[in-house]
């Protein structure tokens, strides 16, 4: 899934998105790549946070990579849902009809936001390397859950999905796990 407008969203990426339920591991791992991926490629990144006793914690080891930097916009909400939050609604008008992809732990305000941008706001691309908080214990609800969020969006790619398609858009050679490192043919020089 191209995104040639480089833009993210993260919406409550956060350890303390749902109080008393913490993200995987994996999802914070993921959370922490694409942060990481998204600010060296340059992306225009905006964050949709929940207030929570504790707004950021800088000391939190679980929380470290996901704390917005000074230079990234930061929307706060009240509730699950996005809704509240007039100013990342402002944001996400301004980018109508582009491609943005978004990242959430929680899944009530991930589907809240692909409600609110399904018929006139961006065009949102899942990131599936970042799996919402499993709150949904129901195999039945999640898959139902599963099955709203494809419809609602524009689509769904990873990481490494992202980084072929920069590196095929960008001339960037992108080397494979097979792949010897250093010189063409040989190891890499100790």
């Amino acid at each position: 899934m191209e995104n040639p407008s480089g833009r993210l969203l993260c919406i409550d990426l956060q350890v303390d998105a749902v109080p008393g339920c913490e993200p995987a591991a994996s999802s914070i791992f993921g959370a922490r790549q694409l942060l990481t991926l998204g600010r060296r490629l340059g992306w225009t990144i905006a964050h949709a946070r929940r207030r929570t006793q504790v707004v950021i914690r800088s000391r939190n080891a679980a929380q470290s990579g996901l704390n917005p930097l000074m230079t990234e916009q930061v929307f706060f909400h009240d509730g699950r849902s996005i809704a509240d939050s007039q100013g990342l609604a402002d944001l996400l008008y301004r980018w109508r009809g582009e491609t943005v992809y978004v990242a959430a732990f929680d899944h009530v305000a991930l589907l809240s936001c692909l409600l609110a941008c399904h018929e006139q706001g961006p065009k949102l691309v899942l990131i599936e390397d970042v799996p919402p908080l499993q709150t949904l214990t129901d195999p039945a609800a999640a898959q139902d859950f599963k099955g709203a969020a494809s419809r609602l969006a524009a689509g769904s790619t990873t990481i490494g999905g992202i980084i072929k398609e920069s590196s095929r858009r960008h001339g960037i050679k992108v080397a494979s796990s097979g792949d010897p490192l250093g010189q063409p043919g040989g190891p890499m020089p100790v």
